[in-house]
Parts: C-alpha cells; structure tokens; sequence
C-alpha cells in the first residue's frame, strides 16, 4: 500500500522484485530514479541481471504488450550486439490475496480503535499514510490533526490541495462533513471526529479491495450532493458481500449513521473481518 499501492497511472512506484515469479533472483540495488520503469540490479545463478518493473494500474492488462516484447526477443535472437528482455512476469496489481485484504483492514481498524480509545484522533487517513511490512504488518502513520485544518471551503480546492493532496492523485479521503457550503463559516476549533477517520477508513478498506479510488474531491462534492454513489458505481465489484457492505456503512454521508472502529471489528468479526 502507501505510494507503491495508490497508483491511478502508470508508474514505476515503489516496485521491487519480491515475487514468487523471481525468487531465483537476489536484489542488490536500485538503478536510477525512473517515473516510468524502474531499473533494479539484481543477481542470478548465471550472474548480474537488469529487471525493468513497472506498477500496472487496476483493470489494465498488459497480455498484448507481453506478445510484442515476446516477438521482439525472438526477431532479435541472432544479432549479436542487442539484447532483448529474456523473460517477462505480470503480477496482480497489488500481490495481495483477499484474506491478506482482510488482515490489513482488521489491522487499520484495529490501529484506529486503538488511537481513539486515546483520545488520539488521525485526521487524513489515506492509502499513502498506511505503510506495510514485507510480513503485511500495517502501520498507521502521518497523524495530522494537531496540525491541519478539520475543515475546507467547498469553493475553493487550494486548501485541500495544499494539505491533503500531497501525492497529486487528486483523490479524496475526506468525510464530507469536514466540507463547508459557500457562506459557511469556518471554525478553527473544530475538532476531527472519531466518524471522520471511520469514513476515511471506509475508503481505503475499499481502495485495497478495488485496487482504484472511489472518490476524486470533485466526486466527493457530488457525492455531498446526493448526485454521485461510489456503492452502485464501484463497490458493487467487491465480490465478497460482507466488506462490501461494511465499507457501504462506513462511507455514509451522515456521520451519526457510522459505527466506531471497535463497532466493525465486533459486528463484522468472523464475517468481512479475520
């Protein structure tokens, strides 16, 4: 997750080797700091290789440029000064299965029952603030509500921009109570809420199973407005019914109408949950 994961283009990211289809390779280094392929030294039986890996978005498939680079090694075979990929591996997008989503959704919600339980409240969860392990132990980073504003103007973007949109995805995570209506006056004492990181929560649960965002900020104002419905959109893709339905409950627009953290992990304990 965190950079590697929340990809909505093409990119390099933060992509490494690690992958049943190369464990007969052994990582020595990175080469470079390519947006597009990044280039990694790694080390086989029959010597020093360069793998070139790239983090494919959700829904793409790469089969016709596998069959191009494919007819390119072969037309290449005999010239003797060009070299040509050897061998070509795609993965799913994110490596995970749906019972490791599931320990990772357990673990976020756990982290946020844990941190409201002291009175500890984060602010901007987002895919990029949940960091994970190689063993998939999850962390919850980058707490930010002692520092950013709880609340923003809906007709002016530059504020979410500055303090929220640090990754330029353009994607939205904010519970759409924290959006004030022109006119509306803003409060700096507004403290966050423990249903605004559950709302936040409900959106990154559903990115890892959706391997995509489910709001961009114009589609959480449309959202407020009762004019767009990531539930019908794209939730309906998660194919397990039970997370569907906790992420369903999570991102609703009213925030009395969500549970705490330890409300999911006890109703959808044994079912969406480990």
């Amino acid at each position: 997750m965190g950079q590697g994961f929340s990809l909505t283009t093409l990119s390099a990211g933060s992509a490494g080797i690690d992958i049943p289809e190369l464990s007969d390779l052994v990582y020595e280094k990175s080469m470079g700091t390519a947006r597009f392929m990044k280039s990694i030294r790694a080390r086989s039986q029959d010597g020093v290789v360069l793998v070139k890996v790239v983090v494919k978005p959700y829904a793409m498939d790469l089969k016709k440029y596998r069959k191009k680079i494919i007819r390119e090694r072969k037309a290449l075979a005999d010239v003797p000064n060009a070299l040509a990929y050897q061998r070509i591996a795609e993965t799913e997008t994110n490596g995970y299965v749906d019972i490791e989503k599931k320990w990772l959704a357990f673990q976020l919600l756990c982290a946020v029952r844990d941190c409201h339980a002291r009175d500890v409240f984060h602010g901007d969860i987002k895919t990029e603030n949940t960091l994970v392990t190689s063993w998939n132990w999850l962390y919850l980073s980058d707490f930010s509500s002692s520092f950013k504003p709880t609340t923003l103007p809906e007709d002016n973007p530059a504020d979410f921009s500055y303090y929220f949109d640090t990754a330029g995805r353009r994607t939205c995570y904010l519970a759409p109570e924290r959006f004030l209506a022109t006119g509306e006056t803003p409060d700096p004492k507004a403290p966050i809420t423990w249903a605004m990181d559950v709302f936040s929560v409900g959106c990154v649960i559903a990115e890892l199973f959706l391997e995509t965002p489910i709001f961009t900020l114009s589609q959480l104002y449309q959202y407020r407005r009762g004019e767009y419905d990531p539930v019908d959109s794209l939730l309906n893709r998660i194919t397990d019914k039970d997370v569907r339905e906790m992420v369903s409950h999570m991102i609703q627009l009213s925030p009395e109408s969500r549970y705490s953290a330890e409300e999911y992990l006890k109703f959808w304990r044994k079912k969406g949950l480990p």
